[in-house]
């Protein structure tokens, strides 16, 4: 049965100061920001936003082309109902992109995957964790729950990453034949043709659909770099391994990226007993958080304040 649900919600300021990591365990910390150490040879850019006394945190995985920044209206929404808010920049994000640019490797879906576990010891923050993922960060949310599913409490899918979009997919391994028909001694395996190709369609096609690519020199490289790393990792197939009642999918019933099919196929092969709501989200493109962000933020603090009526996988219409 599917419920119609309407969210308003109101702004105020929060208070802005020097993060460290051991501030960013200390509940007195209103606000923080900085890099964090995660190991001896890498440190994350992080902003983080202590929960009031009894409220729940929550952690905001980007999207491939993100940086913190544009969580901030969303962000805003929880914390100012005293939620606390972790974001961060993974490696080949905002600013820690900037702190190792340029990155001209793959960057392993995997490695991110270590790394946000890494951070998340560095700081103490306890589990488990409630993860909320665009995306990219949702590719990367379910790539976390596969490998810790004890750690999570509840994984928020924002117009997730579950495979390689289709279109692109097929151009790609259309490109790939041609190329072994015109060129039948060339001597790059399909795989090394395929990443070629993907680059082709990173440096062609994104500054115009997503132009933020383009706002330092760095990054156009860095988003191949990630969505290299990424398209290995299905989410379909590990969906077997969720943890039970921790899946909540949002669907943007407009996105020019994700087909809605995807995400049903998707959505079909989560088990039912971890299946706990899915969201379709009316009037919003891909972006959801920058389209729509005090609806998708307020639906979001429901689901963390644990509203009795999101639960037993139930599809919502939101509007």
């Amino acid at each position: 049965m599917k419920a119609f649900i309407t969210a308003f919600v109101l702004l105020t300021c929060t208070l802005v100061t020097t993060f460290n990591a051991n501030a960013a365990a200390s509940s007195s910390t209103q606000f923080a920001s900085g890099f964090v150490a995660i190991n001896s040879t890498r440190s994350l850019w992080v902003e983080y936003s202590a929960p009031a006394k009894g409220m729940p945190t929550v952690i905001l995985l980007n999207g491939l082309t993100y940086s913190t920044r544009q969580w901030d209206r969303f962000a805003k929404v929880l914390t100012d109902k005293g939620v606390g808010v972790l974001r961060y920049d993974p490696f080949g994000m905002g600013q820690t992109l900037l702190k190792y640019a340029p990155i001209l490797d793959v960057i392993p879906i995997e490695s991110q995957v270590q790394d946000l576990a890494a951070l998340l010891k560095t700081l103490k923050i306890k589990g488990p964790y409630n993860i909320a993922g665009l995306s990219y960060g949702g590719g990367l949310a379910a790539g976390f729950a596969a490998a810790y599913p004890h750690a999570v409490n509840k994984m928020i899918m924002m117009a997730p990453f579950t495979r390689p979009l289709d279109g692109q997919d097929t151009w790609i391994k259309a490109q790939i034949w041609a190329t072994r028909q015109i060129f039948p001694y060339n001597q790059y395996s399909d795989e090394e043709l395929y990443d070629y190709f993907l680059h082709q369609i990173c440096y062609a096609t994104y500054p115009q659909a997503e132009p933020i690519v383009l706002e330092n020199p760095f990054k156009l490289e860095a988003v191949y770099r990630m969505a290299q790393g990424i398209r290995h990792f299905n989410a379909e197939a590990v969906a077997n391994t969720l943890p039970e009642g921790t899946v909540h999918l949002m669907v943007a019933r407009q996105d020019q990226y994700i087909p809605g099919s995807v995400l049903q196929d998707y959505w079909e092969k989560v088990p039912k007993a971890a299946r706990v709501s899915r969201l379709f989200v009316n009037g919003s493109e891909h972006k959801m958080v920058e389209a729509v962000p005090y609806f998708t933020a307020s639906w979001v603090y429901e689901i963390l304040m644990e509203n009795p009526a999101i639960s037993g996988g139930k599809t919502f219409e939101g509007y």
